[in-house]
């Protein structure tokens, strides 16, 4: 499961969780913050928690593709519309050469 599925699955319980930080954080210097504040707060703190597990996930799965992309591209080789899958670019198998036989009419 990717993070930001994860996120999204728990995201009223992360929503609860910063308003009570936010009201613990409050009680503890003794300032108590108005409704709009802590609405406005907390929603920015769970957007900015969301775009970051998007981000992360993304560039996770860019770089799992490029490395991907990278390691297959090694192993395969196409010359004249033939692909050798699995096999190094100097394998003896990749510079095998096929020629048919001159077949001389003798009539």
């Amino acid at each position: 499961m990717a993070i930001s599925d994860a996120v999204v699955a728990n995201f009223t319980i992360i929503y609860l969780l910063v308003i009570v930080a936010m009201k613990a954080y409050g009680l503890a210097v003794g300032q108590s913050f108005s409704g709009a504040c802590v609405l406005i707060s907390s929603t920015a703190v769970v957007a900015a928690i969301l775009v970051a597990s998007l981000t992360w996930d993304v560039s996770r799965k860019a770089t799992h593709a490029l490395l991907s992309a990278r390691d297959h591209h090694g192993h395969e080789m196409c010359r004249g519309g033939i692909c050798w899958h699995g096999v190094a670019v100097k394998s003896p198998a990749s510079q095998v050469r096929f020629r048919l036989p001159h077949h001389h009419n003798n009539a």
